[in-house]
């Protein structure tokens, strides 16, 4: 029994995030109220609310979703990726992940637009960064805990942020990006020799 529930929990869950997707693609994040993601689910005004408080709660939720969809495209690499966990690898990772095309990614770019104004948000971006490295321990099959600190490092986070938000908001942007996918990752390690060497900090 307590399993049924379980299960009609998570998929009014999803109901409500697929939703929610939707609303913040159309309006952003700001312009978006809680009244028009109830608007798009089949549940009540309480059926949402029971599982969500607020919007940033279903915008942590989506960023979770993220990094579900993340790790399993990393696992999808690396299943036919036949060296190590390398620079290279995690290069061309890196860069995968930056040039992506997907609504998620454009949720998160929408969310790193929104973090300006709301210090909610902001607040939540450290948090996103801690769970985001614990997802990548935990489900990429070939990382080691000791060895992605520098996933952490503010310049990396800063530099893929950067160029997210500009796939989403510059016309172009994406397809030139893409045409030039070598040099983002020779960019990239660089980054990891430096960081390994002492040099960035």
């Amino acid at each position: 029994m307590e399993g049924k529930k379980q299960k009609v929990s998570q998929i009014r869950k999803k109901e409500i995030l697929d939703a929610a997707k939707k609303v913040f693609l159309r309006k952003g994040f700001a312009d978006a109220v809680m009244e028009d993601i109830i608007v798009e689910t089949s549940l009540s005004r309480g059926g949402v609310y029971y599982h969500y408080k607020n919007k940033v709660e279903i915008l942590h939720d989506l960023m979770r979703e993220g990094m579900a969809y993340r790790v399993d495209k990393i696992n999808e690499v690396l299943a036919e990726y036949s060296g190590e966990l390398d620079a290279n690898a995690v290069a061309h990772m890196i860069v995968d992940k930056v040039l992506d095309e997907s609504e998620l990614m454009s949720v998160y770019a929408i969310y790193l637009q929104a973090t300006k104004n709301n210090d909610d948000l902001k607040n939540l971006f450290p948090i996103l960064v801690e769970e985001s490295l614990k997802a990548t321990y935990i489900g990429v099959k070939a990382a080691k805990k000791d060895g992605c600190e520098y996933l952490t490092n503010d310049f990396l986070i800063f530099f893929m942020n950067t160029v997210i938000l500009g796939c989403e908001i510059l016309d172009g942007a994406r397809d030139s990006f893409i045409n030039n996918r070598e040099f983002f990752i020779e960019i990239i390690k660089l980054f990891i020799d430096s960081y390994e060497k002492g040099k960035i900090r």
